[in-house]
């Protein structure tokens, strides 16, 4: 099995800054033990402020990338672990040190593709999603104070939808010294699409619309051309960042 990937990230219409960066890494070009179809993806949306949300997301998405040269595959999990919780230090850590970055953080998910496995990390509320066989599974859960809510039934749609706190974000990397990470995996089978994004995405476009590009567009490329401009064209309040990874028939 072989995979197609593309990614990219837009501003959108409203915001002045794109506080959002991505990853889409071919393992095999910085680790020797990688095989030729191992990759590291990822998305990150800043919070705090423009600048401090941008070094946020930056921050993360780099030391990521960076941790990725030492991957051996043993243990994929612990070592998507470790680099969230290094990258939650080191943000943790500026915001601390300097006044212009205080409150900064940002929410990052994360698929490792290895051996027909994704392995998957969250924090916040970007998503990894999977389509196959024409439907779309929302494989991360949300932290968020909209999403609590209705896990808990607590408020009814239109509680959660005017409520000031609907866009409160309930775990970030760099908010406090540690941070809890949802890490599980998904095996992986020709025809699948991984998608990863953020919230200017998935919080505009519905899950269906979702669906129906990836399966009607010829490849990632197109698709995620497509979601991007779908998005701005329905509104394009939020920065949009789309990862996309197509798994097709070996050579």
């Amino acid at each position: 099995m072989r995979f197609d990937l593309y990614a990219q990230s837009d501003t959108g219409h409203v915001r002045n800054v794109n506080e959002d960066s991505f990853l889409s890494l071919d393992l095999s070009t910085v680790s020797p033990s990688a095989s030729r179809d191992a990759f590291l993806l990822a998305v990150a949306d800043g919070l705090g402020g423009h600048a401090g949300g941008a070094i946020a997301s930056a921050m993360a998405v780099k030391i990521l990338q960076t941790e990725g040269g030492d991957i051996d595959g043993n243990d994929p999990g612990a070592f998507l672990d470790g680099a969230f919780a290094k990258a939650n230090r080191a943000i943790f850590a500026r915001a601390v040190r300097e006044p212009a970055c205080a409150g900064m953080g940002t929410t990052m998910a994360a698929a490792l593709i290895w051996e027909a496995k994704a392995h998957i990390a969250n924090v916040g509320d970007s998503r990894v999603y999977l389509f196959r066989a024409g439907g779309l599974s929302r494989l991360t859960s949300d932290h968020s104070w909209a999403a609590e809510q209705r896990r808990r039934r607590l408020l009814s749609e239109r509680q959660i939808r005017t409520s000031p706190f609907r866009a409160m974000i309930t775990r970030s990397l760099g908010y406090a010294e540690t941070v809890a990470v949802d890490l599980f995996d998904r095996t992986i089978a020709e025809g699948d699409i991984l998608l990863l994004s953020t919230d200017g995405l998935h919080g505009i476009l519905p899950e269906k619309r979702i669906a129906r590009i990836l399966e009607t567009c010829s490849d990632p490329k197109a698709a995620g051309r497509t979601l991007i401009e779908e998005a701005k064209d329905a509104g394009g309040n939020d920065n949009i960042t789309v990862v996309l990874a197509a798994a097709l028939p070996g050579e």
